[in-house]
């Protein structure tokens, strides 16, 4: 069990074999203390003189935590009692309860738990009582602590990750207490701290505690050592900075913590999950405790207790031990060279003498005294465009990463505690926002007064001005607009010197104008812009300014006010690079965010956080970092989203959440651009934004400039990790079910070039073939099965089942699609029998149904359904592999009024002389027609397929919008139309796809003189039939028969006039327009047959 003889390969092994407690053990000793947590709840203090109950218990230590090793073991009970009101209170009444649970718990003891043995030792630590519980060969030990304790937090919850009220802690520095004194109130966030740590750096937590057991084997050193706690806390800390991955090498973990542990005397470790420096006493004590000696760990849950204790414990015998063990095997890789340590701020460096940083920890976390210097911290880098500082928050020269590091883990949170996440960690804060408008105001104030060269006005954007700024660090842009400059060149010459004389008089005019708020300069700077920071010394917030003097390219806009095409035709003009002069622009791009509901502007906040945590995970292991996208990209994703999405005000986090990284993992395909501020109506404009569309993926245009596309960059790593958050707590549902997305394409058809509507059809609509194979494969297997094992025992035969529905006909879309599975029964001997003995015919199906599911394997994902009502039965089938593509099916019943069909087959008048003599309403019996439907569409050209899949998709489009009253016309009308524009407009198979699609907008439009119908499979020779047809086309338009069962009219009653008007929306937008602008002009195809 020797660590350092271990080959560094061979460490999880040594973990799992030796390390881990003994299972049976652990069961047993909990099952006890379970036991003993239930005897005091009911018994309690109730024979005291002054009788107390107990609110909770919690359980810490480290079982509680997770990180129990082999052997022996320590456990805490807390007991929350009700007696006490406050901190002061336990020392009034502690020796009387801890006799009396004495008492409790010697009588406890009276009956043994199986395999346990029971013992008292010394008790040599005040305000506690103490027992060890150990397996009867006593090779395994747990030590117990029961302590009883104020309830200072009251009830948790324990899927989330909660930030006490400041006064818990302004209360606790108040009480006059030692350090650590009153840890035990905090004990539920101290385990749920650890505990919910991935299970291999519990792993990592065993084996460096179990190096400490093999350091401190000696009485004598154990005295002097510092607790086993710390150097878990150093674990975690180690992980979150280097690596904060579930999967990595235990030997470069083991490594990294005895090189911090080398490094004890620049430690300074802490976080503010639970406590910060928002509340001005808390602060002041912070910042005290950060002042200490050497090292410096403060516990995440209580922080007057100074784990590290510099002053008290001999740091330095482990250091020593620490030092002198690299070349061990442990520490050796299998092809001979030395194992390295995890590379990240605060870390040590291989090779060098101390810590990449002395204080460092994430950069919500810093301390005031860090913000104040920037060789304390780790300057962020970012994408830069070819000429000038990009106005997004991607600043190349950023002085701090705003990141809240893995202190924050999002992937831990509880899909209904985001709103909660957000709220408590990632809003700004309001102290730190007002002192940073004080100071901006003064600062333009001065430069108003003092600079030579006058703006005319200023506009102020970044996150900040767009009302996304992250809590912690953030960015502004200050854009003056300066009337000396006449147009976009003027810049390049006298921006330098206005920037000199701009930064002059900032250096010698600030006097601290905001008490606690400094301005620092950094060392590197952006081409044509002014840089600084603004840090505020108590909130451990900071922002970082560019101020940057621009062409007012705009003017002044009335609110809602559309720039003129001149000006964009201009810039165009202008032989910029993309996005060169983006901040001529600010206030557009500032509008366009600012704007939008509170609630979306959190998730936006979520997305960047999320954003952050991937960028600094992957710190000094991606060379590719600094090429991600800016941030900004994903704000603009996240608007796109929310508006093709949701479009309200209020909205399931989750679900916007899960769908913009579903975006983001179709990076390669998406296309997103708005038309606000400019349009296709200006030829010039028209041109350049064809020529974008014709750009690589991914695209996200600026909606204020059109030049700059926003999501240039490598999105390769962010699409790997947000394919990994996908299965997290984050996107569970209460029921444990997986958080549906909204449905959002990665390109809009309404903006989609007429000519590239075959790739949008191809990349969007056309189902995955491999998912097609697999679902037809598996129906055709479980038709078989319906057909051989339905009512065996029963007069009762399957006579056919047929697959109907847009997978029958071969026009299902990509996505979550519907079809129709219909079994033929030769108990319905006419029409009117079909609604006859459907429940017990239900019944049987489903029965059969879920035995297939059990006997069969299959290649896709099959369900059914709970069932809700007896009359109804479906079933979904679902890829493994692709969890957004299934087919929902409906099971139906049906007389089998056609029998057999053959090729070129048309039903005898007879068979719809008795369908029109039977039904009640329109398409009552449709289901008995299911082949003849199918057979009318699959027979059809692949081209006029598609065509159809472009219909229904953007049917579907038209489906979300509020529609009042009534309802849409069915989708087959819309199937059955489009076959109808291309019979008679030509019936090419290689027809032009945006003239098909024209034409049957235009057909929508023209609804109040459609009259279609066919009389493939029934016409009028026979009397009763055509009488009936007569009176179906003197109905009120719009009429389209189905051409498989003459009593569907599929036009009937429906709100055609919501389909017109998007109908003509669509006719003048970009899908429908060639290259000059000109409308695609639509078949020659007449409203009525």
């Amino acid at each position: 069990m020797d660590v350092y003889h271990t080959p560094a390969a061979a460490l999880d092994s040594l973990v799992a074999r030796n390390l881990l407690p003994s299972s049976e053990f652990l069961a047993a000793a909990r099952r006890a203390l379970g036991d003993l947590a239930a005897s005091l709840r009911e018994r309690g203090g109730r024979a005291a003189a002054q009788p107390w109950g107990v609110l909770k218990i919690a359980k810490g230590g480290s079982d509680g935590r997770g990180t129990a090793l082999s052997g022996g073991c320590d456990s805490e009970l807390v007991l929350f009692l009700t007696c006490f009101k406050s901190y002061e209170d336990q020392h009034v009444r502690r020796a009387e309860i801890l006799s009396e649970l004495q008492t409790l718990l010697q009588s406890w003891w009276q009956k043994p738990i199986h395999g346990l043995s029971f013992e008292f030792p010394r008790q040599d630590r005040p305000g506690v009582l103490q027992f060890r519980l150990a397996s009867l060969d006593l090779k395994h030990w747990m030590d117990v602590s029961l302590v009883p304790a104020f309830d200072a937090l009251g009830p948790l919850n324990s899927n989330v990750k909660v930030k006490p009220a400041p006064q818990v802690y302004s209360t606790l520095l108040n009480s006059s207490c030692q350090g650590g004194e009153h840890a035990a109130c905090f004990s539920e966030l101290r385990r749920n701290f650890v505990n919910t740590r991935p299970a291999k750096l519990k792993n990592l937590i065993l084996l460096v505690k179990h190096w400490y057991r093999q350091v401190c084997r000696e009485e004598a050193r154990r005295e002097v050592l510092p607790p086993a706690y710390a150097l878990e806390l150093l674990t975690i800390f180690a992980w979150e900075q280097g690596c904060g991955k579930n999967a990595f090498s235990l030997a470069q973990g083991l490594r990294t913590v005895l090189g911090l542990i080398q490094q004890y005397r620049h430690l300074c470790v802490f976080w503010t999950l639970h406590y910060g420096f928002e509340d001005a006493a808390v602060s002041c004590f912070l910042r005290q405790q950060l002042e200490r000696p050497r090292p410096v760990i403060l516990d995440p849950a209580d922080p007057t207790w100074d784990v590290g204790n510099g002053a008290a414990w001999r740091w330095d015998i482990l250091a020593q031990e620490a030092g002198s063990c690299y070349e061990r095997p442990c520490f050796l890789q299998a092809a001979g060279g030395a194992v390295q340590p995890w590379a990240g701020p605060g870390l040590p460096r291989a090779g060098a003498a101390g810590l990449d940083h002395p204080i460092q920890r994430d950069s919500a976390q810093r301390s005031p005294e860090e913000n104040c210097s920037l060789h304390a911290v780790c300057p962020r880098t970012g994408g830069r465009r070819p000429s000038g500082p990009a106005p997004g928050p991607s600043g190349a020269a950023s002085i701090i990463p705003s990141t809240l590091g893995t202190a924050l883990d999002l992937s831990q949170i509880a899909a209904k505690d985001l709103d909660r996440f957000v709220q408590d960690h990632l809003k700004p804060n309001p102290q730190f926002q007002k002192q940073v408008s004080k100071a901006i105001d003064v600062i333009l104030s001065r430069l108003r007064e003092k600079c030579v060269y006058k703006a005319s006005r200023v506009s102020k954007g970044g996150s900040f001005g767009r009302g996304t700024d992250l809590r912690g660090g953030c960015d502004a842009e200050l854009v003056l607009f300066f009337n000396c400059f006449n147009d976009y060149k003027d810049q390049i010459t006298r921006r330098p010197q206005i920037l000199s004389e701009m930064r002059a008089q900032l250096e010698s005019g600030w006097q601290d104008p905001v008490p606690g708020l400094s301005l620092q300069f950094p060392e590197r700077t952006v081409p044509g812009a002014l840089q600084f920071q603004l840090v505020s010394t108590a909130l451990g917030s900071w922002m970082d300014v560019m101020v940057l003097p621009v062409f007012d390219a705009v003017g002044q806009l009335c609110s809602g006010a559309k720039p003129a095409p001149q000006v964009y035709s201009t810039l165009l003009n202008s032989s910029c690079q993309g996005g060169e002069h983006a901040a001529c622009f600010s206030e557009l791009r500032r509008n366009f965010v600012n704007t939008r509901p509170a609630k979306l502007k959190n998730l936006i906040l979520l997305v960047k956080h999320w954003y952050h945590q991937v960028a600094a995970q992957n710190k000094g292991q991606q060379p590719a970092r600094a090429s991600l996208p800016p941030v900004y990209a994903l704000e603009l994703l996240t608007i796109f989203a929310w508006e093709q999405g949701c479009g309200k005000d209020s909205f399931k986090t989750a679900e916007g959440l899960k769908t913009v990284l579903g975006l983001v993992q179709q990076h390669q395909k998406l296309c997103v651009y708005w038309t606000v501020n400019y349009s296709f109506e200006d030829p010039a404009i028209r041109t350049h934004l064809l020529g974008q569309l014709q750009k690589k993926r991914p695209l996200v245009l600026d909606p204020a400039d059109p030049t700059w596309n926003v999501g240039q960059g490598s999105w390769e790593l962010l699409a790997q990790e947000a394919a990994a958050l996908e299965t997290q707590a984050c996107f569970r549902s209460g029921k444990g079910t997986s958080v549906q997305p909204w449905d959002v394409m990665p390109a809009l058809l309404y903006q989609t070039p007429a000519g590239d509507l075959d790739k949008y059809i191809s990349e969007f609509l056309q189902p995955n073939r491999q998912f097609l194979a697999q679902v037809n494969k598996a129906v055709d297997a479980i038709c078989s099965f319906l057909r051989e094992n339905c009512f065996r025992n029963s007069a009762i035969k399957v006579l056919k089942v047929v697959k109907g529905g847009s997978l029958g006909k071969g026009t299902a879309l990509r996505g979550r699609s519907d079809a129709d599975l219909v079994v033929f029964l030769n108990c319905f001997s006419q029409f009117t029998e079909q609604g006859t003995k459907r429940t017990e015919v239900i019944s049987e199906i489903r029965a059969q149904l879920e035995a297939c599911q059990q006997e069969m394997q299959f290649e896709v994902k099959f369900e059914i359904p709970k069932w809700e009502n007896s009359r109804v039965l479906s079933f979904s089938l679902t890829s493994q592999t692709m969890l957004d593509q299934s087919v929902d099916f409906d099971v139906l019943p049906a007389f089998d009024a056609l029998g057999q069909l053959v090729s070129d087959y048309r039903p005898p008048s007879q068979v719809y002389i008795d369908l029109i003599h039977s039904y009640n309403h329109a398409g009552e019996f449709s289901t008995c027609f299911t082949e003849l439907q199918r057979n009318f569409i699959i027979s059809r050209p692949t081209k006029l397929k598609s065509l159809i899949r472009l219909v229904k998709y953007w049917y579907r489009q038209c489906n979300k919008m509020p529609k009042g009253r009534g309802s849409l016309p069915p989708q087959h009308g819309l199937e059955l139309l489009t076959v109808y524009a291309w019979e008679q407009g030509g019936q090419d198979p290689q027809f032009n796809m945006a003239e098909g699609f024209r034409t049957v907008l235009e057909l929508v439009s023209q609804y109040h003189q459609l009259c279609v119908y066919w009389t493939v499979n029934y016409n009028d020779k026979d009397k009763t039939i055509r009488d009936f047809l007569n009176r179906q086309l003197r109905q009120p338009r719009p009429i389209i028969l189905d051409p498989a069962d003459p009593t569907g009219n599929l036009s009937h009653n429906a709100r055609w006039d919501l389909l017109a008007e998007e109908a003509a929306a669509y006719m003048s937008a970009l899908c429908c327009m060639s290259r000059d602008g000109t409308p695609i002009r639509p078949w020659p195809v007449k409203a009525a047959v």
